[in-house]
């Protein structure tokens, strides 16, 4: 972000030089004026930059928290986060979870998060045996018996 911050000097001098030299005539009311410009424009630009660094959780003022949590209908499952007024964590989570919305990661992370205890996540659908079609078969699949290795035919139905 880029701020331009001019003081009232360097505001003053801008001034073309004839005017300059009629304000120090007259009292120097002119540059009091640019005095109070600068001081304003500080303040305009602070809050500015302060905007800025409110549309995002990690650096936003505490006071900002609640109405990004409400943004993202942010609803804490414990009552003690709820009763906080700092729950900047929590909310930074949730924007991480809908950020990565159904994959194993955040399946994970969501469970360990609740419970409190590590989880481990499995898409069983690589694990699910279906009927293999024979026009498109696939030598990978568990389901795929190998005819190739005879000996192995003796171990099925078997504990080893």
């Amino acid at each position: 972000m880029v701020t331009v911050s001019l003081d009232a000097k360097a505001l003053y001098t801008l001034l073309p030089a004839v005017y300059r030299t009629r304000d120090a005539a007259n009292g120097g009311q002119l540059q009091a004026l640019f005095a109070v410009m600068a001081a304003q424009s500080a303040v305009v630009e602070e809050n500015i930059t302060q905007l800025y660094d409110d549309q995002f959780i990690e650096t936003c003022a505490p006071w900002v928290i609640p109405y990004i949590a409400d943004l993202l209908g942010y609803n804490s499952i414990y009552e003690i986060a709820a009763a906080s007024s700092d729950s900047r964590a929590e909310v930074a989570n949730t924007i991480g979870y809908r950020q990565r919305k159904g994959t194993l990661l955040a399946l994970e992370q969501v469970t360990a998060d609740i419970s409190g205890r590590a989880t481990l996540a499995v898409e069983q659908f690589r694990r699910l045996i279906t009927t293999v079609s024979m026009r498109l078969v696939d030598p990978g699949h568990d389901a795929t018996l190998s005819l190739r290795h005879g000996t192995t035919f003796g171990l099925l139905d078997t504990a080893t």
